[in-house]
């Protein structure tokens, strides 16, 4: 309990450093959360559908928030070709999923591809709206 304690105190001081430098001073509200409070939104999420041990979500926790802050990274410094962010972008994707995959049993693995597909209908549902 104490290390999860420790880490969640970790990713939020993590967080508060990376918004600090990353302020948008236009006053125009941000599109996008910040990548720590992002993680520590799906972490939950996961934490619940997927029942995973204290171990599994600090690893988890380490793996969402990498991929986070190089998605955001990617998306606040863009190289100017969109293919070559796209590719860039699902190998951080994919490279996180793989990660995840590794650390869950087979029982969680069929409810984490369930997420996934969840996830994806719902962007979808999302973007024909707008």
């Amino acid at each position: 309990m104490k290390r999860s304690l420790s880490l969640l105190i970790f990713t939020l001081s993590l967080g508060v450093a990376l918004h600090a430098q990353s302020a948008d001073t236009t006053g125009a509200p941000t599109k996008k959360p910040n990548p720590t409070k992002q993680a520590v939104r799906q972490l939950k999420t996961l934490q619940q559908q997927l029942n995973l041990t204290e171990d599994q979500v600090t690893q988890m926790q380490v793996i969402l928030i990498q991929r986070d802050v190089a998605l955001d990274s990617l998306r606040n410094n863009p190289s100017g070709d969109r293919r070559s962010n796209g590719r860039t972008r699902r190998g951080i994707n994919q490279d996180a999923d793989q990660k995840i995959n590794a650390l869950l049993t087979a029982d969680q693995k069929p409810l984490y591809q369930q997420w996934k597909q969840e996830q994806r209908e719902r962007r979808r549902t999302v973007q024909t709206q707008s």
